[in-house]
């Protein structure tokens, strides 16, 4: 067997939930012996647009295709004409049984059609909401959660000059590319029942949560005392639908606790740090276990339908409690109370009542129930998705 995964994004270039949780699903494969190869892209500003770099990362056959140009019209998200050309001499070359796609953001989605044209199965990981919206969170102009995708909401909160017809011709292509699409698979709930709601065929929707090296996270689960100190965490894309301005206003109130912000910024950071919210800058996820030791809780505090965080359950591969919003796949792993602790999405005051009531009492987290044996291993999740090549072949 043979299989192509294309994937927007992938290490070492790019490091977020998609992108790892890819990295690890295609070293599994080729650990149980499935011949596995991946198309993907890069940015590289001092190199030609659309440059091919056919390389090996730690044993894994890459083709890259530069992009170093960014998507200034609607049409971009959506189409690259060079693109599909690079990418159907690449799928002719590797002939593949399956192709497993992870995301076309930034690729092109005509990549679906081609591979029909070629008679070969698709499988398609939901990682978002980009199928049928173009910010792939589903918030709208005022950085609220959207009722539902259509041209009159879409064009309300477009980013870019568009009109009617552009929304509607690509809205009317996308559905043709999701029917071509052989099986999804969905890590939350969440989201299975989104894609349903939109006219995807339940059957073809298997729920399979992701997969992780389990070997590769350090358990250490904290004993909190009476006079335990605190040290509360946020890890990620410092970007405002993660919350960030949730986590910014908390802490504000309380200036005897302690924020660590684990994730990328820019200049904007004067704007939000203080003596008690220290920015600590990126990881890379192959030193996820310096970062995890250094947190007693976790928040992950998103104002969007997140789908199956990856952080969530690193965090209880590590024995780390979590705080988190009660909406979307964070509600589907935490449950408050039990294995972890939920707030109102949005809500500061909701969360800094949680905060103020562990701190007063730290040994609260002690009842937390282990999680670690919650996360699924990599390893038994690929062998279900092999069982899904299978099925299609």
């Amino acid at each position: 067997m043979k299989i192509l995964k294309v994937i927007h994004g992938f290490p070492p270039d790019y490091m977020a939930g998609s992108e790892v949780y890819s990295y690890h699903l295609v070293k599994e494969l080729i650990n149980q012996n499935i011949e596995t190869f991946v198309f993907t892209r890069v940015e590289n500003e001092f190199d030609d647009n659309h440059k091919i770099y056919n390389e090996k990362f730690e044993n894994i056959d890459i083709q890259r295709v530069n992009k170093p140009k960014k998507d200034y019209l609607y049409e971009d998200k959506f189409y690259d004409s060079k693109l599909d050309e690079i990418f159907e001499k690449y799928l002719i070359k590797i002939q593949p049984n399956i192709v497993h796609i992870g995301h076309l953001s930034h690729l092109s989605t005509n990549i679906i059609a081609i591979i029909k044209k070629h008679n070969i199965p698709i499988v398609y990981t939901i990682h978002d909401f980009w199928l049928f919206c173009v910010k792939g969170q589903m918030i709208n102009e005022k950085n609220e959660i959207c009722s539902m995708p259509s041209t009159k909401n879409c064009l309300a909160c477009s980013n870019y000059v568009v009109d009617e017809e552009k929304i509607n011709n690509s809205s009317i292509h996308m559905k043709k590319m999701i029917d071509m699409i052989d099986v999804f698979i969905s890590p939350s709930h969440t989201l299975r029942d989104f894609f349903i709601e939109q006219g995807v065929n339940a059957s073809k929707i298997k729920y399979l949560k992701y997969g992780f090296n389990r070997k590769k996270i350090i358990y250490n689960k904290k004993v909190f005392t009476e006079n335990s100190k605190i040290n509360f965490a946020f890890m990620g894309r410092v970007i405002p639908t993660k919350g960030i301005k949730v986590l910014i206003k908390t802490f504000a109130k309380l200036p005897n606790e302690k924020l660590f912000i684990y994730g990328n910024i820019g200049s904007q950071k004067r704007f939000l740090q203080s003596n008690n919210i220290v920015f600590k800058g990126g990881y890379d996820n192959n030193t996820i276990n310096d970062v995890l030791s250094n947190i007693d809780v976790l928040i992950v505090p998103s104002t969007w339908y997140e789908n199956a965080p990856l952080v969530i359950q690193e965090a209880f591969l590590a024995g780390i409690p979590v705080f988190t919003s009660n909406i979307g796949g964070m509600s589907e792993l935490v449950k408050d109370g039990i294995n972890g602790f939920t707030f109102n999405v949005g809500d500061s005051e909701d969360l800094m009542r949680l905060i103020k009531r562990v701190s007063k009492n730290p040994t609260e987290l002690n009842s937390l129930i282990n999680c670690r044996d919650s996360v699924v291993g990599i390893e038994e999740d690929v062998r279900e998705i092999i069982e899904v090549y299978k099925g299609l072949l």
